[in-house]
């Protein structure tokens, strides 16, 4: 965008006007030289376009802001649609409760498997905790985990997060 010849003449051409009412400001009327105040300003913006330098900002702007952005929107994207499947598939489900889960009553092997499909040894591996750990630690340690993983962070991993949140609910029942 350097050097566009209809900017730099347009420049020029303001540059001019600006001058020219700056001295018949001086000479005629001090009204001109309010007139001559937006002249100048627009005669800077256009040869700073023109030189190059607005085109060289905004890049660096862009890309120091702009990776952070599109992470953020593609997150906020992903968390939507996992909202609307979400909401589509407890439609479709029981209420959470599997066979013989209702009364409570038959053989516990017929039960349907628990609702994180987790066993407690995968959760302490999941939080990377040791099985004798107390519920202070569990908490401190998802706490901690979560506001690493969690989607809307820098370093966000939905799977991951859900996993933790799977462990960590099984744990602190």
């Amino acid at each position: 965008m350097t050097n566009r010849p209809i900017i730099v003449g347009m420049a020029a051409t303001f540059i001019g006007l600006t001058a020219l009412l700056l001295v018949a400001g001086v000479v005629v009327s001090p009204v001109l030289l309010a007139v001559a105040v937006p002249f100048g300003i627009l005669a800077y913006f256009l040869w700073y376009h023109a030189s190059g330098r607005l085109h060289d900002r905004v890049q660096r702007e862009a890309a120091r802001a702009g990776p952070g952005e599109r992470a953020r929107a593609r997150q906020r994207a992903r968390a939507a649609e996992h909202r609307r499947s979400a909401y589509r598939s407890a439609g479709a489900t029981d209420g959470g409760f599997g066979r013989g889960a209702a009364t409570g009553a038959g053989d516990p092997r017929d039960r349907a498997p628990p609702a994180s499909g987790m066993t407690q040894r995968e959760a302490y591996e999941t939080l990377g905790l040791d099985p004798t750990a107390d519920s202070e630690a569990i908490r401190a340690t998802y706490r901690k985990q979560a506001k690493r993983l969690h989607p809307d962070g820098e370093d966000g991993d939905e799977d991951a997060f859900k996993k933790l949140n799977k462990a960590y609910e099984l744990l602190s029942d």
